[in-house]
């Protein structure tokens, strides 16, 4: 899980970068953490870019924000096709930048800490995010209603090469530059699309490592069960590939084979 991540860049100079609506809020904190506003990147009813503040934990549609045991940070780019992501990923998606992310480590040279993964603060990674919206009164839209809340879960992928090898076994779901305007378009589309926009403008960034600070002792009682998980997927990319999304073609058969 990503639940900690970090953007170190102007944001007046980001939304010209993206050709971009900057937002009416133009002070973030440096470190985003579950609840808390982050800039994202989605396209507006007019169909340009907006950088629009959307707190990073989804709230499904129809739910109140307090009916949420806790914040939905990540949806995994396996189970898209679910409740609650299955909403919101068909026309609800959106971008969030970022420099670093932070995720804790149980195997590897860094096993025992938490480790910041980063790029330079000038050239910000572009995780690909779905959101949604509430309102302090349910009345009208939110580009109708200035009350709206947006909030926003990452997409998360089995992870990256060095993530990996330093002790985590997952990471965000980056894009390509190139495929931000495709990913947010307002249009309704079937999953299948939205997963070969993935797969086709999936970046993998060269990142470096620090490490942040130790972990308490009482890590090495979840590290054996981390293992595990690492095992699960690395077993699990020997059938979907490194980015977690089957052969869009096979599948498609399968289905049809299944209905047929």
């Amino acid at each position: 899980m990503c639940n900690r991540f970090n953007l170190k860049t102007n944001l007046a100079q980001l939304a010209r970068s993206l050709d971009a609506v900057p937002p009416r809020q133009m002070e973030f904190t440096e470190e985003i953490f579950p609840g808390k506003p982050a800039p994202a990147v989605a396209t507006n009813r007019s169909g340009a870019k907006e950088i629009l503040p959307m707190a990073f934990g989804l709230v499904p549609f129809g739910k109140p924000p307090e009916s949420q045991r806790r914040p939905l940070t990540n949806a995994r780019v396996e189970n898209l096709e679910k409740w609650p992501w299955k909403s919101a990923v068909k026309s609800h998606r959106c971008i969030v930048p970022m420099t670093s992310f932070r995720e804790p480590c149980y195997w590897g040279e860094t096993a025992g800490t938490e480790v910041d993964f980063a790029v330079p603060t000038d050239s910000p990674l572009f995780a690909a995010a779905i959101f949604t919206w509430y309102h302090d009164e349910n009345t009208g839209s939110p580009e109708e209603d200035s009350t709206a809340h947006f909030t926003m879960s990452l997409i998360m992928r089995p992870a990256l090469p060095t993530v990996m090898e330093h002790g985590h076994h997952r990471s965000p779901f980056f894009l390509t530059n190139d495929g931000i305007s495709d990913w947010i378009t307002r249009d309704a589309r079937p999953l299948a699309d939205s997963l070969a926009v993935l797969k086709q403008n999936a970046f993998e960034p060269e990142l470096s490592v620090t490490v942040a600070r130790q972990m308490a002792p009482t890590w090495t009682k979840r590290q054996s069960s981390n293992v595990a998980k690492r095992d699960e997927q690395l077993a699990a990319i020997e059938e979907t590939g490194s980015l977690g999304i089957p052969d869009l073609d096979q599948s498609q058969s399968a289905e049809d084979d299944r209905t047929a």
